[in-house]
């Protein structure tokens, strides 16, 4: 899923970064670079809502999407009142996905910022 996202940004011209984790992210110098975050609310580790509050805490609120094979209507609410800008279930649409990306970036922020 990480691998197809990622190539499906790319080809719209979206300087796409994969991480195999939310760690990875997090130690990576990277990170303060990105102007939006898609990750997956199941990971190993550190879910995605999780990931999503350290950004905060740590004073770098970089808008998140979220995506989940569980869709849970209470866990939706949650990471939408913590400020999560989207909150996708699998399979999701490519097109609302696109448009909540671009609700937040603009339309003309695409290559040579990081998604």
């Amino acid at each position: 899923m990480r691998e197809a996202l990622t190539s499906f940004l790319r080809s719209l011209g979206y300087a796409a970064i994969a991480f195999d984790s939310a760690e990875g992210l997090l130690k990576s110098k990277r990170r303060r670079s990105l102007s939006c975050v898609i990750a997956d609310v199941q990971m190993p580790g550190m879910t995605g809502f999780e990931l999503h509050k350290r950004m905060v805490t740590a004073g770098e609120p970089i808008p998140t999407i979220l995506i989940t094979a569980f869709p849970d209507e209470s866990a939706r609410q949650r990471a939408l009142q913590a400020g999560v800008i989207g909150y996708f279930a699998k399979p999701f649409n490519e097109d609302n996905l696109l448009a909540c990306i671009q609700s937040t970036l603009g339309s003309g922020e695409a290559a040579g910022r990081g998604s």
